[in-house]
């Protein structure tokens, strides 16, 4: 990995590809670290026990499935309070968490394996999906990735394979495992390889007593199998449905399909063929390891190029995290901007947390998230609650922002947020607007300046 000499721009870009952009002293600390000894820290996390700290008051988040049904059986409103819990987490981490990229990855592989929170069983499920199946392995080998998830209680119950027997044979998991997870839609399989996968993972269930995935070889096709010209011999039980991903894992689809949603999520909408193979080929040297992947984006020079380019626009997700992390606000508790019923929310603006309901997930196209006046409205109306302090569970003190620089005083605070958020790129027009705000009721001319800077059109993208 080679990037550019760095400067406040490449450090920006930096934390807004591989994190969810800068805190206020972030740019700062990417400068003297150096960009690539910092890119290197973020492909190699290790712990961090200040996040641990601030996630310990969600008490729910460690309990088993089979407790969390125990739970529901006794009170109903439990499952509530632990979804409320994990997307709380959710936020903590990607607000105060250090290993940065490794937060974008959760989101990126969570939405790539999708599951639906309103599905039932699937939210008893879900909160052990993201901690067991998807974290600990979203800069290690895909093939450990898969086999997570397809061994996972949330994804078992919410594509119906738990359903799927020998004579009653449900096609959901198999097609999605071949469409979204592994080949992707011109993969070059058929219908018949849906059948065959199909039947291939049949037996694969949950116990729904003890919240774990089960294998019921009563229920499986024992009969033999052809799957994309490989042959599976009768009698393997849920070996096939193992061999079934070993296959899939390997095939060049796969690594075509996997590189390049990552590069639509790291480098644009449209990513250049040649970064793409550059990623598909590592894919394929390292066995599917998605670390060394990353690490063969980081190094493409086209990377690097779109730190001079347009911007690719945010997801709702994205612009939420951005502005709590550009403030430097205290996050405890996400209700407010997740589930609250106002104008400021993350359901106001189009992407209510764990909601995407179809397997494909959210979309991962910044041109999807053009702000439309009622979704933009909702994203203004999100950064001037922060700003004027009124969202309940988040805490901001706009002097970790502004520094030294007179809250009174429309151009210092300007030039603050310009080097501290912007990276020294803050578009003339967007300077213009912010200096020329006043003193009006209780917000300070200073303050005011903020929330235009982070309401602005150059906000939001990254």
């Amino acid at each position: 990995m080679s990037p550019p000499p760095v400067g406040p721009r490449l450090a920006r870009f930096a934390l807004d590809r591989l994190g969810y952009g800068p805190r206020p002293e972030s740019i700062d600390e990417v400068l003297a670290r150096g960009l690539e000894r910092w890119a290197e820290d973020q492909l190699s996390p290790i712990p961090d026990p200040a996040l641990e700290t601030r996630l310990q008051p969600f008490t729910t988040l460690g309990q088993s499935i089979q407790t969390t049904l125990q739970r529901y059986d006794a009170d109903p409103r439990t499952i509530g309070v632990a979804l409320q819990e994990l997307r709380s987490a959710h936020f903590v981490r990607a607000v105060h968490g250090k290993n940065q990229l490794q937060e974008v990855l959760a989101d990126f592989w969570f939405n790539h394996f999708n599951v639906y929170e309103g599905d039932s069983p699937t939210r008893f499920g879900i909160a052990r999906y993201e901690q067991d199946a998807i974290r600990p392995h979203v800069l290690g080998k895909f093939r450990d990735l898969i086999g997570a998830v397809a061994s996972s209680w949330a994804m078992m119950s919410y594509l119906d394979n738990y359903l799927s027997t020998g004579r009653a044979i449900n096609e959901n998991y198999g097609r999605e495992l071949m469409e979204l997870h592994t080949l992707g839609v011109d993969g070059g399989y058929t219908q018949a390889d849906v059948q065959e996968v199909a039947r291939a993972f049949t037996g694969w269930g949950i116990d729904q007593r003890a919240g774990t995935f089960v294998f019921r070889a009563a229920n499986h096709d024992q009969a033999a199998k052809a799957i994309l010209g490989q042959r599976l011999p009768a009698g393997q039980g849920q070996k096939d449905g193992t061999d079934v991903l070993d296959i899939l894992a390997k095939h060049p689809s796969t690594a075509r399909f996997i590189a390049t949603k990552l590069c639509r999520r790291f480098v644009s909408d449209t990513p250049p063929d040649s970064v793409v193979s550059r990623a598909a080929d590592a894919f394929t040297t390292t066995s599917g390891d998605i670390a060394e992947v990353m690490r063969a984006i980081l190094g493409a020079p086209e990377f690097w190029a779109e730190a001079f380019g347009a911007g690719k626009t945010k997801t709702p997700h994205e612009y939420v995290v951005s502005t709590l992390r550009a403030l430097g606000a205290e996050v405890t508790d996400a209700r407010a901007f997740v589930e609250g019923r106002g104008g400021a929310t993350l359901t106001a603006m189009g992407m209510p947390t764990y909601e995407a309901l179809d397997p494909t997930g959210w979309s991962d196209r910044g041109n999807d998230w053009i702000p439309n006046p009622g979704s933009h409205l909702a994203r203004m109306n999100f950064a001037l609650s922060l700003v004027s302090q009124t969202t309940p569970g988040v805490a901001v003190d706009l002097r970790a922002l502004i520094g030294d620089a007179d809250p009174h005083d429309a151009a210092a605070v300007t030039a603050a947020v310009d080097k501290r958020v912007f990276g020294g790129t803050m578009p003339a027009d967007v300077a213009a607007a912010c200096r020329s705000v006043g003193d009006t009721g209780s917000l300070v001319a200073g303050f005011k300046s903020v929330g235009v800077a982070l309401a602005s059109p150059a906000f939001q993208v990254r």
